[in-house]
């Protein structure tokens, strides 16, 4: 997709005052600026360049061109003269500290309240120097208010600076207009080429980048030591054409976007994502349906056990009244017997229902049968039952001693805050 890119010259000087602006019909005049335009293709050509002014601007960036409301297809590159770049050195234990921390760092950078000054920095890493670019709040918003006004959102605002070659050692010398760009990797500036000797003298620089000129060969060799120097002078398209390869290239790594924080550009969301996040919204409240229903169920299965537990209980107490136990066994045989509304029969059934009482009547309402399983050959009854502690199957067991009732227990563990045991019950001989 082809992707434009933006020089500016000059700020952006609005043509009407501030309380106008919202009820202004913006025109061909409302703003002031220079830029140089360029168009590059996916395959690296030139589709066209040129200057111009706000008027022609409109013109090159028709809103009607679909691939220009993606803001990564737009780039404009700020000239050094507007941007501060400073290392600022930071202590802090993260990258968040490190951040917040930050305009403290560069407030002695500026001759200016800290507050109206927009700091975009590089990536941060604890212990070492933040690579910072500081240019004016106003200057940034009337470039992106002038943009806007003519349907233009950039992607990217970057530095012409840190578009040159700017590796450890390595300096870069941009000749433009009887001016040169001298650049290495954390500091810049644009100097008259009569000073370009003295500059080259302070930047400790093995190898230096000379783009769109060249350097005098007697100014090299005072430099000491003598530099390597490789030039880059054939430039079909002009500054913004190099500038835009290099972009283009892996040397924007080192390239800070000054669109962050409050300028962050919007991006336009991907068609497929808005599809998959329709369909993930739509999965999750399904998902909540279901769990919503998953707790009614729980909810209702847990007050019909409670309903017929207390069912249960009241049964159990109807038949078996604690507060008229029977002091014998025969009459605990034969009340039990009516209850069921069996005749009295052979030892068997009379064993199965006196033991059965007997047990019942000496666990808590805090115990809980298992299983009941009764042996006729043997006449014993296995009980399988949960109860709160060892105290417990202790005091089982004595008070059916008094009864006359032989416990044998088989098992006794462990499980979580209960105990769950298991015990033979046959009436002692």
């Amino acid at each position: 997709m082809p992707r434009l890119y933006l020089r500016v010259l000059s700020e952006a000087t609005a043509n009407f005052l501030p309380e106008q602006a919202e009820e202004l019909a913006l025109d061909g005049d409302s703003y002031s600026l220079g830029v140089e335009w360029l168009i590059r293709e996916n395959d690296g050509s030139v589709r066209g360049t040129g200057v111009t002014d706000y008027r022609g601007l409109a013109d090159v960036a028709d809103p009607n061109i679909d691939w220009l409301a993606n803001p990564d297809n737009t780039v404009v590159v700020l000239p050094s003269q507007f941007v501060l770049m400073v290392n600022c050195e930071v202590p802090g234990r993260n990258a968040a500290q490190i951040r917040r921390a930050l305009p403290f760092a560069a407030e002695e950078y500026v001759a200016t309240d800290i507050e109206f000054m927009h700091i975009a920095h590089g990536p941060i890493r604890p212990g070492n120097p933040v690579l910072c670019s500081i240019v004016a709040h106003d200057i940034m918003q009337s470039w992106l208010a002038c943009f806007s006004s003519i349907g233009v959102n950039p992607g990217y605002f970057v530095t012409d600076a840190q578009l040159l070659p700017n590796e450890a050692g390595e300096a870069s010398v941009l000749f433009e207009a009887g001016t040169a760009l001298v650049a290495n990797a954390d500091q810049a500036a644009i100097i008259d080429e009569n000073n370009l000797l003295f500059a080259l003298s302070s930047l400790p620089a093995n190898r230096i980048h000379a783009i769109n000129g060249t350097i005098a060969a007697l100014d090299l060799s005072q430099l000491d030591p003598k530099p390597e120097v490789e030039e880059v002078g054939d430039l079909p398209h002009g500054v913004l054409d190099y500038l835009a390869q290099r972009f283009e290239t892996a040397a924007t790594v080192n390239v800070t976007n000054l669109l962050q924080g409050p300028y962050q550009p919007v991006r336009p969301q991907n068609p497929q994502t808005r599809k998959w996040r329709g369909i993930g919204a739509l999965a999750a409240v399904w998902v909540l349906i279901a769990f919503v229903g998953l707790v009614v169920q729980g909810w209702w299965a847990s007050s019909e056990a409670d309903r017929l537990q207390q069912a249960s209980f009241d049964f159990y107490k109807e038949v078996f009244p604690r507060e008229s136990q029977p002091v014998g066994t025969d009459q605990l045989r034969r009340r039990m017997r009516a209850k069921l509304g069996q005749k009295a029969g052979g030892p068997q059934a009379s064993d199965f229902v006196g033991l059965a009482a007997h047990f019942s009547n000496v666990i808590d309402a805090n115990s809980k049968v298992s299983s009941l399983n009764y042996a006729d050959q043997r006449r014993e009854l296995t009980v399988e039952v949960m109860l709160s502690s060892y105290d417990d199957l202790e005091t089982i067991k004595s008070k059916l001693a008094g009864q006359g009732v032989a416990v044998e227990v088989t098992s006794a563990e462990q499980e979580g805050q209960q105990v769950r045991s298991r015990m033979r019950v046959r009436f002692a001989t």
